[in-house]
């Protein structure tokens, strides 16, 4: 084989390590000394195995440190209004949802300031843990007026979109929705069912989906800031003047 192209299925078969679990995510990968001897190829060789992996966002390198295994990262534009769900199968990634908790909670003052509604109310408060292929991603909170839907299958949503459910079950049109991001700190709970640590970062979205002009969602994610990003596309029809 070549030497030009070497480097190539060195790089090829560090990635089948990867992916076979050999080398986690965030784990350090041996020494370039060590990966010449596991792989019979000269250190300038798995120098430019591990370039080519560094330049394909693969692996990322801390100065006096080595080389480390990049965590997989999920990617939402923000340009629409979009379902988890049904954003990710477009893109062949298998979902899984998990109802942590579905129960109906009535007489909070809190949910009927949010939903501008007066007098005894009662809402369904759906708690799901969002996963794509054996990552957890996101716990999701939704909070629903029972007066518009009375009754939820929470094992329908072990399978299906949320808003695909309601709907085919209800009729369920959102016309427009506003998000709110902020940075917070996970809790003891999250924690546990986001299998992370105390030091990565989490961010809070906080989703108001509408009906005509009636609040009718409210939904509350705890989102994993390792593995989950958001992007937004800007387009000027004129040169901003900033």
């Amino acid at each position: 084989m070549r030497s030009s192209s070497l480097y190539l299925e060195i790089s090829e078969k560090i990635i089948e390590a990867i992916q076979s679990g050999e080398y986690p995510e965030n784990s350090p990968l041996p020494s370039e000394r060590a990966l010449s001897e596991k792989y019979h190829v000269s250190r300038s060789t798995i120098r430019e195995a591990l370039g080519k992996l560094k330049n394909d966002y693969i692996i990322y390198t801390i100065h006096g440190n080595g080389s480390y295994v990049k965590p997989q990262v999920f990617n939402q534009p923000l340009t629409k209004f979009y379902s988890f769900t049904d954003e990710l199968k477009n893109s062949n990634i298998l979902i899984h949802n998990t109802v942590i908790d579905c129960h109906v909670v009535e007489n909070q003052q809190d949910l009927n300031d949010k939903f501008h509604l007066t007098g005894p109310n009662a809402f369904h408060k759906i708690t799901r843990l969002r996963s794509a292929r054996d990552y957890p991603l996101m716990i999701e909170t939704t909070y629903l007026p029972r007066n518009r839907f009375f009754k939820i299958n929470s094992d329908i949503l072990e399978k299906y979109s949320l808003y695909q459910y309601l709907e085919q079950k209800y009729d369920f049109h959102v016309t427009r929705a506003t998000e709110h991001f902020r940075p917070i700190i996970p809790s003891a709970f999250e924690r546990e069912h986001l299998q992370i640590s105390s030091s990565t970062p989490c961010m809070l979205l906080e989703r108001l989906s509408y009906e005509e002009d009636q609040l009718i969602e409210y939904t509350q994610s705890v989102i994993r800031g390792d593995k989950y990003t958001f992007s937004v596309d800007l387009c000027f029809d004129q040169p901003s003047k900033a």
